[in-house]
C-alpha cells in the first residue's frame, strides 16, 4: 500500500468552512460521516475519476483528501492500526498533524460538517461541465 495525500486542502474541499454548503458530490452525508468515523479511505474530490477503483487509492494514484484527515483529527478520531489500510491512513493522520498546514478554524469537525451540509441541497441547474467538475471528474479539455 502506497497511500498519498493532497499537499493542501482544496478551496472547495467539503471538509472546509469555505466549501459550498450541501455539496458532497456523489456522496450522501451519512456515507461521508460513516467513512470518517470508520477510518476508511476517502479520495480527494478533485482527483476522482469515473472508472477509478479502490486500488487506485491504495497505490497512491488517487490521493487521499487532506481535509478528510484533518477533520478526523479535529473531531478527536484517531485511526486504528489493526490492518494495513488502517496503519497507512493513521500514518497520514500523524503526518498531517505534524505539518499543521491548516488553521483549525478552517476545518469542519464531524459535527460541524453535519451542520454545514445537512440543511442545504446542491443546485440542480448546473451544466454538465460544471457538474462533472464539482464531482471531480477529469475531463479531456479537447472534448469540451
Amino acid at each position: 500500500m502506497n497511500l498519498s495525500i493532497c499537499k493542501k486542502m482544496c478551496g472547495e474541499c467539503p471538509f472546509s468552512q469555505s466549501s459550498p454548503k450541501g455539496w458532497l458530490g456523489p456522496h450522501s452525508l451519512d456515507d461521508v460521516l460513516e467513512t470518517l468515523h470508520e477510518g476508511k479511505l476517502f479520495s480527494c474530490h478533485m482527483l476522482r475519476k469515473v472508472d477509478m477503483v479502490q486500488q487506485d487509492i491504495e497505490n497512491g494514484d488517487i490521493r487521499i483528501c487532506r481535509g478528510f484527515v484533518a477533520s478526523a483529527t479535529k473531531s478527536g478520531i484517531v485511526f486504528d492500526r489493526q490492518t494495513e489500510t488502517q496503519r497507512a491512513i493513521s500514518d497520514l493522520q500523524i503526518l498531517v498533524s505534524r505539518e499543521a498546514k491548516e488553521e483549525s478554524e478552517s476545518i469542519l469537525s464531524s459535527d460541524e460538517f453535519k451542520k454545514h451540509h445537512s440543511p442545504f441541497r446542491p443546485r440542480n441547474d448546473l451544466s454538465e461541465k460544471d457538474l462533472n467538475q464539482r464531482l471531480g471528474y477529469k475531463i479531456n479539455r479537447d472534448s469540451i
